[in-house]
């Protein structure tokens, strides 16, 4: 299936990757960009023709030269960025398309889950922290795994960063994806915060963790979970927009 393997025959069939609900999302994220543009684009062509039309139909320019020169650069500014700045942009992306796919599918099979995924068959699960059970009777090494689990999950991020992040940030539409990426970093970060209050509330009170902490560690957990989801499928949502750009040319 082309979602890891590239380019091919059935790029198209990617978006089948995609459920109703991403779909829908994608589709509606798709319009509300295009009606930006559009909206953009409207109102920069209105303001410069509003422009041209005082300058033919009033000569007032010629009677206020620092104004006009002030129009002339609104003018030029306007052209530069509804313009050449657009065409230069999706120069570039079309140039780089086929190695920005390939971050994309970097970083969605370095947060696949080794087990539950077939990478070789286009299935990408994404890894999902434990949620402890406050009833364990061993939680300080269930405490100290997560802990664990937390750092190699850091150290798989920051290498997939390390490798495509810049790239990234420099071509191509992935605000949505970096966003993501840094959200996850950092509840990361969050979920062990979490995880050394929770131990220190059971060395202090010498037995099991507090109510309040253990609840506020899995919640944590929770929001880590669903933060590697949404990057999963933020991904998967570019990798389909750029194979649906690659078979529309």
């Amino acid at each position: 299936m082309s979602l890891v393997t590239g380019y091919g025959e059935n790029s198209g069939d990617c978006a089948n990757f995609l459920g109703p609900e991403h779909r829908r999302t994608l589709d509606q994220e798709i319009a509300r960009s295009r009606l930006k543009n559009i909206l953009v684009g409207v109102a920069a062509f209105v303001v410069i023709g509003l422009i041209l039309w005082l300058d033919i139909t009033t000569g007032i320019w010629a009677d206020l030269a620092v104004v006009s020169g002030l129009a002339g650069g609104l003018v030029s500014f306007l052209l530069t960025v509804t313009v050449l700045d657009r065409l230069v942009a999706r120069a570039a992306a079309r140039r780089w398309a086929p190695v920005n796919r390939l971050a994309l599918v970097e970083f969605l099979n370095s947060i696949a889950d080794d087990e539950q995924s077939e990478i070789s068959r286009g299935l990408i699960v994404p890894r999902k922290l434990p949620n402890l059970d406050e009833s364990s009777i061993d939680l300080s090494k269930d405490l100290h795994v997560l802990r664990e689990r937390v750092l190699r999950e850091r150290a798989l991020l920051s290498e997939a960063l390390g490798t495509w992040a810049q790239f990234l940030a420099s071509s191509g539409d992935n605000t949505f994806v970096m966003r993501h990426v840094a959200e996850f970093a950092l509840q990361l970060e969050r979920v062990r915060d979490a995880a050394l209050d929770a131990e220190d509330a059971r060395s202090e009170a010498g037995a099991a963790v507090t109510g309040n902490e253990f609840v506020l560690l899995n919640e944590q957990i929770d929001r880590c979970n669903s933060a590697m989801v949404t990057l999963e499928s933020e991904l998967r949502t570019q990798i389909t927009l750029e194979d649906e750009a690659a078979t529309s040319k």
